[in-house]
């Protein structure tokens, strides 16, 4: 990829589309660039040629006649403009016309300030829409990826994805309205400057090719060192994440000094990095300077000669030499923007592997027209006819046939229905039912709502119409009052209330300084487990869904609690379809239907008295509570 051709390069191409939108605003940073150019030039031009030329007329005159100046008076080949004219009778006439002169020239440096200030506003502002609008996409990408691509990836990777490399591409885009001013810079100037003296100009061209190689081998290695720091930048968020979630592990078991070693090496790979980087991006603007004063040198040359043997005038010399001069220091600056522009190719490809995810609702269907239904008035009935799903297969593995962690499962559960699902720990009781709530799609087989296949039903519906209480409860960094809402945004306080004395929340919720309105922290982190736990009960009671899926709903509460929500959950659980997930045999016993898995299939099914009664792993796994 480093040797082909910038233009060529799909990264490139791609990254360039994305500007589209902003063309009508760079083409306005570009007129302002023209403005500043041609106020640059024309300052140049008067001070460095002009002036020179009248302050020779001028000088020495005794003004016995009126001597007459010329300013931007110019004859070159097919080109000739005559300027304007200024008669001078006397010192103080010629006095009064280099302070007017002089007055004009601050004026336009004033203008020129102006233009550059636009120009830099707008493309800043250009670099805000952009990261705005990347952010929002990038986020909308990450929350409708399906789970089975979402697990492969590291949470600091993509974090890293939707901060840091978002943010070096708008200072890219930001550092454009430099590069833009460079660019026409140099190009108004060079045409000045053949037309001025092509013979000068060839000169000065030859350098430009090593100028590019030079910026284009600088750029290749800046690029890929950039690649390195992007990843090692992952690494420091992701250990980051690890060490600040896993505190009390870390310090429950003395381990402080080893994760500072850790990170202190993950520090350090990315200093190198960075480092050589530097030295990289240091090493072209001297080199830059050096060959620019290699060609100013060349033509100094040439020009005095010129002026010796008079071909040419002292005062076009200068303004010529002043013209080369000034054209190299934006040539530097397009070398220092390229710098910037491969470190935000880097970006720009980690940000592209981000958008290729592809939405959830995409991946999950290959006929449009068939995931159109909504479920409505539904009863509950759910069956699974023979479903095998494999976590290999949906990460899209060669491994997804080897081994099934759902092996051609069957059941069904009636409208009001309490189906319970019991099995030692990794059997697939979860997975079953992240199949119903479509986290991840059934390799084969089918799964039902009231016998329609719920991979024709439109995604929304289908989870609006289950509420989950999950194994890892996880709540959102708001008050109690903003948590229980989450699924029901529209409930009013009394309905919150109402669910949250149903879950066995209420009182708890009722001592606190500021009741309903208590921030819970981050990930909950201010209140105890339990309390966490009654909190996503709540937010499952008050969604009011037809079916219910309690992934060890009850796993964090103590015995007590337990048994006040156990009676809640009876009456929450009255006239839907349940699912129950529990390691505690005790909370499944009055369930209408046990299902007992391993190793991803369906070994015993019954209630808690016949299952007892088969002798089987039902019995085992109950006398193990037991004992």
């Amino acid at each position: 990829m480093d040797k082909e051709p910038l233009t060529k390069n799909p990264i490139f191409t791609r990254f360039a589309r994305y500007h589209t939108p902003y063309t009508g605003s760079i083409l306005l940073a570009g007129v302002c660039a023209l403005v500043v150019a041609v106020c640059e030039l024309v300052a140049l031009q008067v001070l460095l040629n002009d002036t020179i030329n009248a302050l020779g007329a001028v000088g020495g005159s005794t003004f016995e006649e009126p001597v007459s100046i010329h300013y931007f008076q110019r004859e070159s080949g097919m080109i000739t403009f005559d300027g304007f004219e200024i008669t001078l009778t006397s010192a103080s006439d010629a006095l009064k016309a280099f302070l007017w002169l002089l007055g004009g020239i601050l004026v336009l440096i004033f203008f020129k300030g102006v233009f550059v200030y636009c120009n830099d506003y707008v493309m800043a502002r250009v670099g805000h829409k952009l990261a705005f609008r990347l952010r929002n996409a990038l986020y909308q990408r990450l929350v409708t990826a399906p789970l089975g691509v979402l697990r492969e990836e590291h949470t600091g990777d993509l974090m890293t994805r939707i901060t840091d490399d978002v943010r070096v591409w708008q200072a890219l885009v930001a550092a454009m309205a430099n590069i833009i001013r460079a660019v026409v810079l140099v190009t108004l100037f060079l045409s000045v400057m053949l037309i001025t003296s092509f013979k000068f100009t060839v000169f000065v061209l030859l350098i430009l090719p090593l100028v590019a190689y030079l910026i284009t081998f600088v750029g290749k290695r800046i690029r890929i060192a950039s690649t390195e720091i992007q990843q090692q930048s992952t690494d420091i968020y992701s250990h980051l994440k690890e060490t600040l979630f896993g505190i009390k592990i870390v310090k429950s078991f003395t381990s402080e000094q080893t994760e500072i070693n850790r990170f202190r090496t993950i520090n350090w790979n990315q200093y190198c990095s960075a480092v050589r980087r530097a030295r990289f991006a240091a090493l072209l603007p001297p080199t830059i300077e050096w060959l620019g004063f290699a060609g100013v040198a060349i033509v100094f040359g040439l020009g005095c000669w010129e002026v010796i043997t008079g071909q040419l005038a002292t005062a076009d010399f200068i303004s010529y030499i002043g013209m080369v001069m000034w054209m190299f220091k934006p040539i530097k600056t397009i070398g220092n923007v390229n710098s910037a522009l491969q470190q935000c190719l880097v970006s720009a490809e980690r940000i592209f592997y981000l958008f290729d995810f592809g939405p959830e609702a995409e991946q999950q269907r290959n006929d449009h027209a068939t995931d159109s239904i909504e479920l409505k008035n539904i009863r509950g009935a759910v069956t699974f006819q023979n479903v095998s799903f494999s976590y290999a297969q949906d990460s899209g593995t060669p491994q997804a046939a080897s081994k099934r962690t759902i092996n051609n499962v069957s059941f069904e559960a009636k409208p009001g229905e309490v189906v319970a699902l019991v099995g030692p720990s990794g059997s697939g009781k979860t997975t079953l039912l992240n199949l119903l709530l479509r986290f991840y799609e059934v390799g084969s087989g089918k799964i039902l709502i009231d016998n329609v296949p719920i991979s024709e039903v439109k995604l929304a519906s289908l989870r609006q119409s289950i509420a989950l209480v999950p194994q890892d409860m996880f709540l959102f960094d708001g008050t109690i009052l903003e948590n229980i809402r989450y699924g029901y945004p529209e409930a009013n306080d009394d309905a919150i209330i109402a669910a949250a004395k149903k879950a066995n929340a209420h009182e708890f919720i009722s001592k606190l300084p500021k009741g309903y309105a208590t921030p819970v922290g981050e990930a909950g982190m201010k209140l105890s487990g339990g309390e966490q736990q009654r909190l996503s009960i709540a937010r499952a009671i008050l969604k009011d869904a037809p079916i219910l899926v309690l992934d060890e709903a009850t796993s964090s509460l103590d015995t007590q609690s337990e048994a006040l929500i156990q009676a809640s959950l009876a009456n929450l659980m009255a006239g839907r379809t349940s699912f129950i997930i529990a390691h505690r045999l005790s909370t499944v016993v009055r369930a209408d239907k046990i299902l007992v898995i391993k190793n991803g299939e369906i070994l015993e099914t019954g209630t808690h008295e016949t299952l007892l009664a088969k002798g089987g792993l039902y019995q085992k796994l109950c006398k193990m509570q037991l004992n």
